[in-house]
């Protein structure tokens, strides 16, 4: 019932660099499927008939669920290796309620089951790790909907008390109830690496998690995460949150759709099939577009051809993407060292966008990514008064 990863020898930060390269391996050929699918919908290619754009989101779907997959086995690997430490800051419990309420949607909609969430107080703050508090949260709530019949309403209550942070599910229990440990074990089936990301993620924090009978067919989850809490004022000037809500203006329009003299963009990458969708999208945009396959070549094109925005994968072979930044960056020529650089990573690291940046991109992007993401920094980045 539970997924293994056995490290007998290296560093943690060797297991660390192993786990996010097998999930970079992973999620490019996903990313390629994604993004094929985004441009096939945008119409790249033409316009699609109403079934086969049904067909190319079943497709897209199907790649989310298994990206999410691989993210969490990387996810569990990491934390069974010692790689996953505890980064705490003050967190607003209710926004990581609704962030991972977001996540399990599709699958809530897929049982057609409501879920309904409580927060007390309301704006209750503890001292945690954001990005795994809502990964908690998140695979709780997956595991509490798969247990339960489908058209069922789910509840989840959180407060605080005096063992800290407590999470209760309850919900109408699949095949009409049975005891927990039947119950347990029945989840273990479904969904095997979720429920054991889920436990290890608990027990990173010393906490607790229970599986019981509420009574009437119910079936309720419980966990204890010894977290602090925060006072709201606190935690909001702690979280930057006290200023007045910034209003988040709309993307604007690609770059290549207002000037004249299109910008060139250099794509950096290994991989073909992403290069061929990126360089598709970016063409039908009126972009003119170089490509590189390795990180010399993406350094001879950047000091030859100058273009306006590269975007840089990190890991390519012959010489790796950070150091063919460090090159750009390191050029006698202004022009050359000035160039917008966006790394390209299935890494999914807080450290890995550090490296990235500390080498010198401009920016970071996460595999896989949307047309709407490349939109904005391109809108971002790309300096009109180049040309």
């Amino acid at each position: 019932m539970r997924a293994h990863f056995s490290f007998t020898e290296g560093s943690t930060a060797e297991k660390n660099e192993f786990l996010g390269s097998m999930g970079h391996e992973l999620r490019n050929p996903i990313s390629n499927i994604l993004a094929q699918g985004e441009t096939l919908l945008e119409g790249v290619y033409g316009p699609l008939e109403s079934t086969q754009k049904k067909a190319v989101t079943a497709i897209q779907d199907s790649a989310r669920q298994l990206l999410q997959l691989i993210a969490d086995v990387v996810d569990l690997g990491r934390i069974e290796a010692g790689a996953s430490p505890l980064a705490k800051s003050a967190c607003v419990v209710s926004e990581k309620c609704a962030a991972s309420v977001a996540t399990v949607a599709a699958l809530a909609k897929s049982r057609s089951i409501q879920i309904v969430t409580e927060v007390q107080p309301p704006r209750l703050s503890v001292l945690a790790d954001p990005h795994r508090l809502q990964q908690v949260i998140t695979e709780l709530l997956s595991a509490a909907i798969l247990t339960m019949n489908t058209g069922g309403g789910l509840r989840l209550h959180i407060t605080h008390g005096e063992k800290g942070l407590q999470l209760q599910t309850r919900g109408a229990a699949t095949g009409g109830g049975g005891t927990p440990a039947q119950l347990l074990s029945q989840l273990g089936k479904v969904k095997p690496i979720g429920l054991a990301l889920l436990q290890q993620l608990v027990q990173l924090h010393s906490g607790s998690f229970e599986m019981d009978e509420t009574g009437g067919q119910e079936v309720g989850m419980s966990i204890r995460l010894p977290l602090d809490r925060l006072a709201v004022e606190e935690a909001a000037l702690e979280s930057g949150t006290m200023p007045e809500p910034q209003v988040i203006p709309e993307a604007a329009a690609p770059v290549g759709s207002q000037q004249q003299q299109q910008p060139t963009i250099l794509i950096a990458d290994d991989q073909p099939a992403l290069i061929t969708v990126t360089r598709n999208y970016l063409e039908s945009l009126g972009f003119n577009v170089i490509t590189a396959r390795d990180g010399n070549e993406a350094v001879q094109q950047a000091c030859t051809l100058k273009p306006d925005l590269i975007l840089m994968d990190v890991r390519m072979p012959v010489v790796d993407g950070l150091s063919a930044i460090r090159q750009i960056r390191a050029s006698a020529d202004p022009k050359t060292r000035d160039i917008a650089i966006v790394s390209l990573s299935g890494h999914v690291s807080a450290t890995d966008k550090e490296k990235c940046l500390a080498a010198g991109a401009t920016a970071y992007l996460n595999k896989p990514f949307g047309v709407r993401e490349l939109d904005r920094l391109i809108a971002d980045h790309v300096r009109q008064d180049r040309h």
